[in-house]
């Protein structure tokens, strides 16, 4: 009997502990299903189709749009992460595949610091400095792509230092390197204070100026008359020389040189110096001799003391033509006679 009831006891003890332990294996998993269901996964149909990056675009852009959308929709950490996941593309999505690989229960602002050390800046600050010290407006580039290229510019160089000091500081480069240098002067003697103010200041005096002075249009005038001055040949410029000759010897009454008329004539070119230039002449002796062209009417075949047209000139004034070679130190004629 004693026995019997022995094994009973056992028999309940066993029972009631197992059903204990089951007991406990529902509770526990209760409360794994209630964390799970507690925990808040994000919807890919409630994902924004405008959260893109591939790793090529502006890291910056991308984050603060990111932040935009975390604060508006109210996304939790886990959320966060989830959007996230599926707003990467490319060499973006490649290094959180790897990151995440490595620790799985990195947690999202990790992740966001990890993605900013790989596609943030990656230039130093000082070079980032020198390029914005450097710019300068473009000659087919507009003051609105302007203004935008100096604030890009100056976020990264200026990091380390208040908002207004960037502020101020893409200002004045902005007035400093612009192609207009008087409504540049215009803007920073107004002292902008923001971007738009300095934008709407330039404008403002390019209108002025031309609607008063007209700047453009003398400046159009003046390229073209440029332009006109280049593109004239020479021949047409020697034949207003020539013109312009032939005038003044006719209001002086004075016959032109021939050779200057001849010279300015188009296709006319220039004899050669040597022995292959001029005409043969017949000397004492035998001899020949080349001459080159006349110093006085340009024809070939003699010399300037031997032209007529000289003569005649000489004639008229009331010189009388002396061949002052043929003299001696006497004044006697030392020539030689032409031998018969």
């Amino acid at each position: 009997m004693k026995s019997k009831r022995n094994t009973r006891r056992a028999h309940s003890r066993r029972s009631s502990s197992s059903d204990s332990e089951s007991r406990s294996r529902s509770h526990k998993e209760r409360g794994y299903s209630h964390k799970r269901s507690s925990r808040r996964q994000g919807d890919p149909r409630k994902h924004p189709k405008a959260l893109r990056y591939d790793g090529k675009t502006s890291w910056l852009s991308f984050k603060r749009k990111f932040e935009s959308f975390q604060r508006v929709m109210n996304w939790s950490e886990d959320e966060c992460k989830d959007y996230l996941l599926w707003s990467l593309e490319g060499k973006a999505l490649d290094f959180f595949t790897i990151t995440t690989t490595e620790n799985e229960r990195y947690s999202f602002r990790r992740l966001m610091k990890s993605l900013e050390s790989r596609f943030g800046t990656k230039e130093l600050r000082e070079t980032s400095k020198a390029k914005f010290r450097q710019a300068v407006q473009g000659h087919e580039e507009s003051l609105e792509d302007w203004a935008d290229r100096v604030l890009t510019l100056a976020t990264p160089a200026f990091t380390d230092l208040p908002e207004d000091h960037m502020r101020l500081e893409a200002i004045s480069r902005f007035c400093q390197g612009c192609n207009d240098r008087e409504a540049a002067k215009h803007a920073c003697l107004e002292n902008p204070l923001s971007m738009e103010e300095a934008l709407d200041l330039v404008k403002q005096h390019q209108y002025i100026s031309l609607a008063v002075d007209g700047k453009k249009n003398r400046r159009g005038r003046e390229d073209v008359s440029v332009n006109v001055v280049q593109a004239s040949s020479e021949a047409k410029t020697e034949e207003l020389i020539a013109s312009a000759l032939k005038e003044f010897a006719k209001k002086m009454n004075i016959t032109p040189p021939s050779a200057v008329v001849r010279e300015t004539q188009p296709g006319w070119k220039p004899q050669r110096w040597g022995p292959s230039a001029g005409v043969k002449e017949t000397q004492p002796g035998g001899k020949q001799q080349r001459w080159g062209p006349c110093f006085h009417c340009g024809r070939m075949g003699h010399r300037k003391r031997d032209c007529i047209q000289f003569q005649e000139l000489l004639k008229k004034k009331g010189y009388k033509p002396e061949r002052l070679n043929d003299k001696g130190l006497d004044g006697k004629t030392t020539r030689p006679s032409p031998q018969k």
